[in-house]
């Protein structure tokens, strides 16, 4: 991908526009010259629907052919979502019926708490929190609402999920994976060797657990409205850094961080930015403000953003705006 096209796809990376950003998205279209494979790019990042939409907003021309697939790109995630969100009930309710507590995580929360409309945030899968001692339980809920199921042969495993069950409805292949952790193993050691031999001894102390055994969790969960249905995520200094630690864990020689996950950062911060706790963002998760300065310099955040979370912009590192491909 050429760093024009990526550059503009990074502008792209948030929930909503405002005049400032709508006059950056036009300059940087104008010196796209070939615009031939920027929706295959778009979609590979999950940033179709947005940029079409932010695009449309800041009244830029596009080539017809261009236009018409980001078009059709936008109606498949808009039909694809609304399938997920009524799926995302069906499994809600089953949970609740069976008193198994689930925290909806990432993309299947976001969409419908962050985003104008579902359909702008793409997923492949959905992700659900529950206690490890219901893991086994939940994966068997699914099976009981028809999906294909892989049940583990014994207790949970040590990593983070169990296998991605699937329900095959109208025309699509729906993906649920239930998670007994927010994170592997793996990083739970590391951070846990850097919290007793470098971090700051300031950093450091024991989390709030939440009843209920969901592991990992420092505040209360959070209620949002998926249709007519209460469900509930993760708090919000939770959310955020779970959302940084999943896009940089990603930041490796086998995979890519994709830009829908700094759209995820970008507009859970900006939407949120008087309810987050900022100070013990600072605390518990000093890597979620390092981390909004570097994207500043992808998608600028706003002054209000920059001055209640006290976010720092230094010199931007050399590679920021280039694409990394494992």
């Amino acid at each position: 991908m050429s760093n024009c096209v990526y550059r503009l796809l990074a502008l792209c990376a948030r929930a909503e526009c405002d005049a400032a950003h709508h006059h950056q998205l036009g300059q940087a279209a104008a010196q796209l010259t070939d615009w031939a494979g920027v929706a295959a790019q778009a979609e590979a990042h999950g940033m179709a629907p947005l940029l079409y939409v932010h695009l449309k907003g800041a009244g830029v021309t596009l080539p017809l052919v261009i236009k018409r697939e980001l078009q059709g790109l936008c109606l498949r995630h808009r039909h694809a979502n609304q399938v997920r969100t009524r799926v995302l009930c069906d499994v809600l309710t089953a949970y609740q019926v069976t008193g198994i507590p689930a925290l909806v995580l990432k993309g299947a929360a976001l969409a419908h708490m962050v985003y104008p409309e579902p359909g702008l945030r793409p997923m492949s899968d959905m992700d659900i929190l529950v206690p490890a001692s219901e893991a086994r339980r939940a994966q068997q809920a699914l099976a009981g609402l028809g999906f294909e199921v892989p049940l583990p042969a014994g207790p949970a495993s040590s990593h983070r999920h169990l296998a991605a069950a699937t329900l095959h409805t109208e025309g699509l292949a729906i993906s649920v994976e239930i998670h007994h952790r927010l994170f592997s193993d793996y990083f739970d050691q590391v951070i846990a060797y850097l919290a007793s031999r470098i971090l700051p001894v300031a950093r450091l102390g024991t989390r709030a657990k939440i009843s209920g055994s969901l592991h990992d969790l420092t505040v209360p969960p959070r209620s949002f409205a998926l249709g007519d249905l209460t469900a509930y995520t993760l708090g919000h200094e939770d959310m955020l850094g779970h959302l940084c630690r999943h896009l940089t864990s990603h930041v490796n020689v086998w995979d890519f961080g994709r830009l829908i996950w700094v759209a995820d950062i970008v507009s859970f911060s900006e939407r949120f930015v008087m309810e987050i706790d900022w100070e013990r963002m600072r605390r518990w998760h000093p890597d979620v403000l390092d981390t909004l300065s570097l994207l500043h310099l992808m998608t600028p955040l706003s002054d209000a953003l920059l001055s209640q979370a006290g976010i720092q912009i230094g010199r931007a590192p050399q590679g920021v705006g280039v694409e990394y491909q494992g």
